[in-house]
């Protein structure tokens, strides 16, 4: 049998070449390139979608096939995201797409955003161009390049707390309905999911001084503003017992049933949880400046100092999330106490003490001057035995080097 002919293309007066599939031209720089342009319409054809289809004809309906059972809030989520992508380069085709129309959608809508809500978007533009690519809309995933990778987002909840903070949380409004859980999460690390499950008369071993994990939120699948409580948690070590420390133990004396709830105690809901904590910011922020933030610099005294020419108190925010409560559990009261890596994975529910060190285990002032001050006293200990070592024996009056 003969072999076929490689096909050959001119190379046209514009320096690029052309192929033809029926009545439709495609163009490339290299003959390699026309030919895979036709080849990429001839799949569309075949999986009956166009080689000219938007981000936008692609990415709507897509979400709705590769989601339909997840609850309306995480819809309502995802779908903000690909609102973003088809506001940036909607009208785009997806064969067009190159990386850096990704790196412009996260630099338009994510600045300043959470590292895991950019993270997020990621992995859902990732899948979006993984489908394009199955259907033959596209060569390759740009979402996927290297030099699509997203930028950095902050991460509030990874720092410690100050011993002023700490000082804050304990004695200011602690008959606000949120100090409960605030105290657990601080002073037993428990994530912010778990404390919504925590039953006190259930949970709480007052005369063994232990607090038992055995359930977890996750959103409700029929109803997306609710919660149900289940017994798997995040990780396979999420269901564990912690010490109940005596500032917890303070906090939780004499309180019953679920650890949070809303105001009219009823198992809290993706609202009502926001609206607590919203409040207790709004509290505390309160008690530490003595003002309501909304009168500050508009009460008498503000403004005889403002007509004085005399500088305003600055206002001192209370810019804390649950999770940076957890965080301090583990940095800076286990750490710092020197509890040992194994014994800290155990209390926080993680599977990996590597998890410990990537994330929770920041250093702190107090531990940083305690571990200075240890080699400090090595050194001295060292000299202090040079110098014994090396001191003349007096022996009859005389001295002997």
């Amino acid at each position: 049998m003969p072999r076929q002919k490689k096909p050959t293309l001119k190379k046209r007066s514009d320096g690029r070449f052309r192929c033809k599939y029926h009545d439709l031209q495609f163009y490339g720089n290299t003959p390699e390139e026309a030919f895979a342009a036709r080849e990429e319409y001839i799949r569309a054809q075949k999986y009956g979608l166009s080689h000219l289809t938007t981000v936008t004809d692609y990415s709507l309906p897509w979400l709705k096939r590769s989601f339909p059972a997840v609850a309306p809030s995480t819809y309502a989520g995802l779908a903000v995201h690909l609102q973003h992508l088809v506001d940036t380069i909607g009208s785009k085709r997806i064969s067009e797409i190159v990386p850096s129309d990704l790196k412009q959608v996260y630099s338009e809508h994510y600045s300043g955003l959470s590292n895991s809500y950019i993270k997020s978007a990621h992995q859902l533009f990732c899948s979006l161009f993984d489908s394009a690519v199955a259907d033959g809309l596209c060569r390759s995933n740009p979402a996927r390049d290297k030099t699509a990778k997203p930028h950095k987002g902050s991460r509030p909840a990874d720092r410690v707390l100050t011993p002023r903070e700490r000082w804050q949380i304990e004695h200011l409004c602690t008959d606000h309905r949120a100090w409960p859980v605030v105290m657990a999460m601080l002073y037993a690390g428990i994530r912010p999911q778990e404390s919504k499950a925590l039953d006190i008369d259930r949970d709480v071993d007052f005369i063994n001084n232990t607090i038992t994990i055995r359930q977890t939120a996750h959103n409700d699948p029929d109803n997306g503003q609710k919660y149900v409580h289940t017994g798997a948690g995040k990780t396979e070590w999420s269901n564990r017992t912690i010490p109940l420390f005596p500032p917890l133990k303070t906090a939780l004396t004499g309180k019953h049933g679920l650890l949070v709830t809303s105001a009219h105690g009823q198992p809290v809901t993706h609202t009502t949880w926001r609206v607590l904590w919203r409040s207790y910011v709004f509290s505390m922020e309160t008690a530490i400046n003595g003002i309501q933030k909304r009168w500050y610099g508009r009460t008498k005294e503000h403004k005889a100092m403002i007509d004085a020419g005399e500088q305003l108190p600055e206002w001192e925010s209370f810019d804390i999330v649950p999770y940076t409560l957890r965080h301090a559990f583990c940095a800076n009261i286990c750490r710092d106490a020197g509890v040992e890596m194994n014994t800290c994975r155990k209390w926080m529910g993680h599977a990996d003490a590597q998890m410990i060190l990537k994330v929770y285990d920041s250093v702190s002032e107090d531990r940083s001057a305690q571990e200075r001050q240890k080699v400090e006293n090595l050194l001295n200990r060292v000299q202090n035995g040079v110098q014994e070592k090396n001191e003349p024996v007096q022996t009859a009056g005389k001295s002997t080097g």
